[in-house]
């Protein structure tokens, strides 16, 4: 019996090891789900919560609620499946690169520990996937849209690593900064001072993050998602030549008066000259412009404009039903709608005479306090 099991074990050892599994062809599955057309898919996947273009964090909130990863996750998911659905679905994961968001599951932005660490674990986690990304190009090529929020925690390593990502991003055109420390100035100034990302076409950012728009010179979209927007308007009057959309400005005329100082001239201020050495020198191409604005003399500040063919001018509908002041909004506004519509139909272009000129009222209605915002457009038409 002993040798008898000696052989055994001895031809076990020597048997030839069974041939590898071929792998499947990608297109082996081709029946059920797997023969949806892209555009079914694209629409379900649209459905999934994620970072819109432009964002608005909620109630000042330092991050956006960790239900903005439902499409990452599911995403993510589906990649891991199978090979088919690698193959399709990798490129709509990667489109986006966001690190913005709160990995501990919590879903309302009340649930956040304002006194945590949580900037220590954004900056670590910007760090870490920048170098990650940066390292693999072909992940890179897949990025279009970047949306991150910045701390002071670790400017020198965590912002270093974030700029030499996005200059390997070949393909990227939107990039949004949710949010910025007011006091960074000088850290965003020695990250994005001597570098150029020059295929950002669309930047969302806030205004005393102007050193980041600064190193994008072929921006066309700028979107100011905090404060009024003067320092933006200065970047772009230096750096940002070919800007023909501005969005979430809120213009005043002291805004204007420093604009006016800023580029050279010194004497008695008029609206109409701040406006001229202002916003038209500094964006002289601009086409499209959004702002929150009640008083008709900024409006008019728009007319030696060239190019504009858009105004729209955003309200707060909570403005419009207070009792005392309602009323007296409403007719100011009303005031600006017909400001702008004069100046449109005053506009003529020498390429193109018929071209279509529109004025858009956007009202904004907040729900609760820490409720979504819900917006309608008004298209008034000319």
């Amino acid at each position: 019996m002993p040798p008898r099991k000696r052989a055994r074990q001895t031809a076990l050892e020597d048997a030839p090891e069974p041939a590898p599994k071929s792998p499947l062809p990608l297109d082996a599955n081709t029946k059920g789900v797997f023969d949806l057309p892209d555009e079914i898919w694209l629409e379900i996947l649209s459905h999934f919560s994620s970072v819109r273009i432009p964002t608005l964090r909620l109630n000042d909130a330092p991050l956006l609620s960790s239900s903005t990863l439902e499409r990452e996750h599911a995403l993510r998911a589906l990649t891991q499946t199978c090979r088919a659905f690698r193959a399709f679905l990798l490129p709509e994961l990667w489109v986006r690169f966001e690190v913005l968001s709160a990995s501990t599951g919590q879903q309302n932005p009340d649930d956040f520990d304002i006194a945590g660490a949580w900037y220590r674990d954004i900056a670590e986690a910007l760090e870490k996937r920048s170098n990650g990304l940066r390292q693999s190009p072909y992940h890179a090529n897949y990025v279009r849209i970047v949306s991150v929020a910045l701390t002071r925690c670790k400017p020198a390593t965590a912002l270093d690593a974030f700029v030499r990502c996005l200059k390997v991003l070949p393909n990227l055109h939107t990039l949004q900064i949710l949010r910025a420390h007011s006091q960074m100035t000088t850290h965003l100034k020695n990250a994005f001072g001597q570098h150029k990302i020059p295929q950002v076409r669309t930047i969302v950012l806030p205004d005393y993050a102007h050193n980041v728009l600064r190193a994008c010179p072929e921006v066309r979209v700028v979107m100011c998602n905090c404060e009024e927007g003067s320092k933006l308007i200065g970047a772009i009057a230096k750096e940002c030549k070919k800007v023909q959309v501005l969005r979430g400005f809120y213009p005043n005329v002291n805004m204007m008066k420093s604009m006016s100082m800023r580029f050279g001239y010194s004497g008695k201020i008029h609206c109409s000259l701040a406006s001229y050495v202002g916003i038209v020198r500094g964006v002289p191409n601009l086409e499209e412009i959004s702002m929150g604005c009640s008083d008709v003399k900024i409006i008019e500040m728009l007319s030696p404009l060239k190019h504009l063919r858009a105004i729209e001018i955003c309200v707060v509908s909570q403005a419009l039903s207070n009792k005392e002041s309602g009323r007296e909004y409403a007719l100011e506004i009303i005031k600006c709608l017909t400001a702008a519509k004069k100046i449109l139909l005053n506009k003529t272009n020498g390429k193109n005479e018929n071209e279509k000129k529109q004025i858009w009222l956007r009202v904004r209605h907040h729900e609760s306090r820490h409720g979504k915002a819900t917006v309608k457009e008004v298209p008034l038409g000319l």
